[in-house]
Order: C-alpha cells, then structure tokens, then sequence
C-alpha cells in the first residue's frame, strides 16, 4: 500500500511538470516585463506610439508585479495548481484577447515596431496560456 501511494504522488509530481514551468515561466516573463516598463516607461512608451503616455506603461509594469507575485506562489503550491492555474490561464487569455482588441480599435496610435511589440508580447502569453492548459489536463489524469 505504501508504496503504491509513493507511485501514485510520483505521478502526480511528473504530471504537475509542465504546469509547474509554464507557470514559472509566465511569472519570469511578466517580472521582466513589469521591470522594464517600470524602469523605462518613458522609452517605452515613445518606441510604442507617440500618443502612448509614460504613465500608462509605469501603471502597467507596477500592476504586473501581484500578477508575478501569484504566479509564481502557485507554481511552488501542488495542491493550488489545478484550482488557480485555471484562473491564470483565463487571466492570460483575456490578456491576448484585450492585447489584439487595443490593436485593432487603436490602431494608428502606435507605431509599426510598437504594433509587433504588442502582437508579439500577446503571442508568448499565448503560448503560455497553452502550455498551462496542457499541464492542467495532466493533472487531470
């Protein structure tokens, strides 16, 4: 019995991998992001657009850091993956779906390097909400 129920967690840990590392990485990518848009906002809002304020890229690198901060506690918590890896992935889609809308309804407010800045920044959150939802179906299993 014991060791039928050491077999069984091994599996749920190898299960929760690919969960585990979307999530760590999702939280790397948006501390990076979160530190340069806090630390250059002026730059980075001018290589955006000539109408994007600083202020607009500063509130945003310093909202993503709860963002990161959750992530990454999930990332460490087995039992929370499942129920806030959900969340998160939502949370990552609604980011693409927003990213893609602000392009298309602003779309002369940036400029052409800004533009696939924001179409390529959604892409890897893209990529991310992916690679949680497969680990979230292993999980399931």
């Amino acid at each position: 019995m014991q060791s039928r129920l050491l077999s069984n967690q091994d599996v749920s840990v190898d299960n929760a991998a690919l969960l585990r590392r979307a999530l760590q990485s999702n939280a790397l990518f948006s501390l990076l992001s979160a530190l340069a848009f806090i630390l250059a906002s002026g730059p980075v809002a001018r290589f955006l657009g000539p109408a994007v304020p600083s202020w607009l890229i500063l509130a945003i690198g310093v909202s993503f850091l709860p963002f990161v901060y959750g992530v990454y506690g999930v990332s460490s918590d087995i039992a929370g993956r499942w129920r806030y890896g959900r969340i998160i992935t939502a949370m990552d889609a609604t980011w693409v779906v927003a990213s893609y809308l602000v392009l298309w309804l602003a779309w002369s407010q940036f400029t052409v390097a800004g533009r696939w800045f924001i179409a390529l920044q959604a892409e890897v959150i893209f990529l991310f909400a992916v690679l949680q939802m497969m680990g979230l179906r292993r999980l399931q299993k």
